[in-house]
């Protein structure tokens, strides 16, 4: 497929931009402690320039040293001393043929205290998504903020930004003036919640001048009650673009529902794609869509129907930084897909942790990850072709490994095959065919349909042995667990058992809920059991918060703190702590109870090779995340 539109060139105001595809905004934590650029940082942004992307929009900067700051790790703009290091960066950038634009930022109440030693403040005074109260800001400190956007703004310039951009969505300060849900003021802010926005923007202007590209995003919808909806969003839309603004950038979502703007496989693609488009209905000058749409095909779609003019890619472009150059280059197939899983980008930020990405082992490191050939290739002998395996090979064979990978299944893909299968993992069934591709094209030598035996692996005569034979799913001891309508949650998804109308999951980690909503899409009753008091508390916060959106919408029961006890003709016991018992009817039952790592071969391979590196499930079931970075690592160290 050809991607005309998404690979148009495209004016914004005295921007020439190459296409259409934008990095969207998104904190790294790769900077320096004070929120000073650092060497990683100017690697990460300098990456995705060299990647092909039109522009690049730098993470949010805090703008003063008081109030502004939204989270540890982040990137400042509120002091000249900074300027040296943005100019670093912007330059960076745009050595690679890029434009950079800063987005600049107050948290108001989505902060606290912690990051910056004193009580948040807010249009009005309420609590913020960490619980603590915020203050009501004076008429003086709206004053200072508004000077502190546009001194950030100047600074900006100052450093060689090819524009600014207004943060106003989410939830942080900008949107909270203009959010009913979070401005209660009667004053003049509150009675014009677009004024804050509007005077910034004034000031702003003042500061860097008419020319300079000056943008704003902004939340279409807050999903929240109370919150701002797209009529409102579209009048104010009218009047940033009466008062100059040069572009709108639509997202969604405030920061107590973060799932609504860091969007997780369980929405769809393309989730806040109507609210760009009903912004776009209103105005004239360029509309920047995103949220989810990471696929070119709808990226392409969605510019030719004049949804947007301009697409944001985010977690797209952490996980594939070359993924506009294999676009233009007719490479599709070789995009590095996102999985929309939040594992590395989203879920390690919340841990006061640098930013990485499940699929992209590189992302942080960019510049000490490198791959470079061996200096003494090796005959390397991968055992499983699961995600581990097959990103180990991968990587071996890139630095020139001769590699032989050995599955015992007709077909590569691990336990992937099977979670692909629900329908709402698409982005993993093609990230499951990127890494199968990689193999063929990167010359591994494939032997599929064969079981690894130690006299197989003798026979290839390997200098290295690679165990990535992945895991599997015991029997649980539970009575009645070989009935002919009970199944493991693998026997499910690879076709070997049909069950009927009404389905028990025994399991409510992410894999039993996944299960169950893939269940209840087919139309099955399905109930859920699990021994914890939670569902899918394994997921990071906004992926559980969507899962356990989508199991409400279809329809999923569940019985929390209960276990499995006994399995019947047509129903199930179960028991709590208490010792207290229930019975369920049903007319199948699901197990989905965990994994177990297939380690058989991994003493008699230590004892006839000298190296043996064990990876993935085959080492501890986890994660996507730890096979293929485990998988990558292995691949750069033998």
């Amino acid at each position: 497929m050809e991607f005309p539109h998404l690979m148009q060139s495209f004016q914004m105001k005295n921007l020439v931009l190459r296409n259409r595809i934008i990095m969207a905004p998104m904190l790294s934590r790769l900077c320096d402690p004070d929120g000073i650029v650092s060497q990683k940082l100017i690697d990460y942004y300098a990456e995705r320039a060299k990647g092909g992307a039109g522009l690049i929009i730098v993470e949010y900067c805090y703008i003063d040293e008081k109030e502004s700051k939204a989270n540890q790790g982040q990137l400042g703009a509120y002091s000249d001393q900074l300027i040296a290091g943005l100019g670093d960066l912007a330059e960076a950038i745009q050595e690679w043929g890029a434009k950079a634009i800063l987005q600049i930022c107050h948290a108001g109440r989505s902060t606290s205290a912690k990051f910056m030693g004193r009580q948040p403040m807010a249009p009005s005074a309420m609590p913020g998504y960490t619980g603590e109260m915020a203050r009501e800001m004076t008429l003086e400190e709206i004053e200072a903020a508004m000077d502190s956007f546009a001194e950030a703004a100047r600074r900006a310039k100052t450093a060689g930004f090819d524009g600014v951009e207004l943060h106003g969505a989410h939830g942080y300060l900008m949107a909270q003036f203009l959010s009913p849900y979070t401005n209660r003021r009667t004053d003049i802010y509150g009675k014009d919640r677009g004024l804050f926005a509007l005077r910034t923007l004034e000031r702003v202007r003042a500061r860097v001048g008419p020319d300079y590209v000056v943008g704003y995003r902004m939340s279409g919808e807050e999903f929240i009650e109370g919150g701002i909806t797209l009529e409102e969003t579209r009048a104010f839309a009218r009047r940033l673009e009466e008062r100059g603004i040069d572009y709108l950038h639509v997202s969604g979502g405030i920061i107590e529902v973060g799932e609504h703007f860091v969007i997780p496989m369980y929405f769809p693609k393309g989730y806040l794609l109507h609210l760009a488009e009903g912004i776009k209905q209103a105005v004239k000058i360029p509309v920047v869509a995103v949220g989810a749409i990471h696929d070119p095909s709808l990226a392409e779609e969605s510019l030719k129907k004049k949804r947007a003019d301009l697409i944001a890619m985010g977690r797209a472009l952490i996980a594939d930084p070359e993924l506009p150059r294999k676009i233009q280059s007719g490479r599709p197939e070789d995009i590095r897909t996102c999985l929309r899983c939040n594992e590395g980008c989203s879920s390690r930020v919340r841990q006061g942790k640098t930013q990485r990405c499940a699929v992209n082992a590189e992302v942080g490191r960019e510049r000490t990850l490198k791959i470079h050939p061996a200096s003494k290739p090796k005959q390397v002998v991968v055992i499983g072709g699961g995600p581990a395996g097959m990103e180990a090979a991968r990587v071996l064979a890139l630095r020139r490994h001769k590699v032989t990978l050995i599955e015992k299944e007709n077909e590569l893909g691990g336990l992937l095959r099977y979670a692909s299968v629900p329908d709402f993992k698409e982005e993993l069934r093609s990230f499951l065919q990127y890494l199968k591709i990689q193999v063929k094209k990167t010359g591994v030598e494939v032997l599929e349909g064969r079981r690894a035996t130690l006299d197989l692996v003798k026979e290839l005569n390997p200098d290295a042995v690679v165990l990535a034979a992945g895991s599997t799913m015991p029997v649980p001891e539970i009575p009645g667990v070989q009935k002919s309508f009970a199944a493991s949650a693998l026997d499910l998804l690879s076709g070997k058992f049909q069950p009927g109308d009404r389905v028990l999951v025994a399991g409510g980690a992410a894999m039993g809920c996944e299960i169950a909503a893939h269940l209840a899409s087919l139309g099955k009753k399905v109930v859920v059991v699990e021994m914890m008091g939670g569902l899918a508390l394994d997921l990071e916060n906004r992926s559980r918060a969507a899962l356990l959106h989508l199991l409400k919408e279809r329809g999923v029961s569940t019985f929390l703190n209960w276990r499995l006890e006994k399995i019947e003709e047509g129903r199930v016991l179960l028991s709590d702590r208490s010792g207290n018992r229930k019975e369920v009817g049903t007319d199948s039952v699901i197990l989905a109870l965990g994994l177990k790592p297939n380690q058989d071969l991994l003493e008699p391979l230590r004892k006839s090779f000298p190296e043996v590196q064990v990876i993935g499930d085959c080492r501890e079931p986890r994660k996507i995340y730890q096979a293929v970075h485990e998988g990558f690592f292995v691949g750069r160290t033998i």
